[in-house]
């Protein structure tokens, strides 16, 4: 209980912090108390036997705070997270993300990158490893990072921490994401790249160039107005409406691709069938598995292993 009033507290605190400069919050120790000023905060750890240590944080954000505790499910306790930081479509966002839920959107007319996070977990204490970072490096990219329990064992095999994200800024920024677990949903984005483990990923409105690397999980992906690359090791994939050229590498899923202005090239394709329309370039497999290959209205070459013809 006293740990949840100390976040509580410390939470409640973070709401009063005005614009400064980069940041990095975490939960108080114990003993520990808050002192902002007008364009930072003082941490001062304040133990029985030791001199004062003051952590000087330089702050940003908006940041607004949220604790719930629930009762019966696997999330038992539950902190929202809710920051915003300036931007421009010009600039470049980068997301280092684990286990959790991830939904990007660009909107016109937005000067801000706005940021939600719920903090979930199965035991009160894993939240004061948990959270969410931002920074701003000197060439102008915003990092959000999101931080988890180096320990999360659990004996009786409930163990959960993750980090549901909402990320909401300016349409056309260049975009990168580092995720382990978890769908992820972005749109809106200029230039995107994309590093997944597993779980099912879309993508759609996208002003430029995409690059994809996935462990599993189905790919949805359409209206992209450059060259796609995707290297996909398991999970089927759809891709639709794109303008330029298909580059793919694919272990098992079917796949299918539609209204592709410039070329499809398939380099290697384990299992799953191929199926691909309405092609304004070439259709080129390389490397085929197992799975029947079909195509219409290619206006190009079409170079396909002779037994898939």
């Amino acid at each position: 209980m006293m740990r949840a009033l100390r976040v509580g507290a410390l939470f409640a605190a973070y709401t009063v912090i005005g614009y400064g400069g980069d940041y990095a919050v975490g939960l108080l120790a114990p003993g520990a108390q808050a002192r902002f000023g007008t364009d930072m905060a003082q941490l001062v750890t304040l133990g029985e036997s030791e001199a004062p240590m003051v952590v000087v944080v330089d702050v940003q954000p908006t940041i607004v705070s949220r604790v719930r505790v629930r009762h019966g499910d696997e999330c038992a306790y539950e902190v929202e997270r809710e920051f915003s930081v300036a931007a421009d479509a010009s600039g470049m966002l980068s997301l280092e993300v684990g286990s959790g839920e991830l939904h990007v959107e660009g909107r016109e007319g937005l000067e801000e990158i706005v940021v939600v996070g719920m903090l979930c977990a199965s035991h009160e204490e894993y939240l004061d490893e948990m959270d969410v970072s931002i920074e701003r490096s000197n060439g102008g990219e915003v990092v959000i990072q999101a931080m988890y329990p180096s320990d999360r064992n659990d004996t009786h095999g409930r163990s959960v921490a993750r980090i549901d994200l909402t990320v909401l800024m300016p349409r056309g920024m260049t975009v990168d994401i580092d995720d382990s677990s978890g769908g992820i949903d972005v749109s809106g984005t200029g230039d995107l790249s994309v590093d997944d483990s597993s779980g099912d990923l879309r993508v759609h409105d996208v002003d430029g160039s995409l690059r994809i690397d996935d462990s599993s999980g189905s790919l949805d992906v359409q209206n992209v107005s450059g060259d796609v690359e995707i290297d996909d090791g398991s999970g089927g994939l759809e891709l639709r409406m794109i303008g330029g050229s298909v580059h793919l590498r694919d272990g098992s899923g079917g796949i299918e691709a539609t209204r592709i202005d410039g070329d499809v090239v398939v380099e290697s394709d384990g299992s799953g069938g191929i199926d691909v329309r309405d092609v304004g370039g070439d259709f080129v497999v390389s490397r085929d598995g197992s799975g029947g290959i079909r195509h219409s209205g290619v206006e190009g070459r079409i170079d396909v292993p002779r037994k898939r013809r």
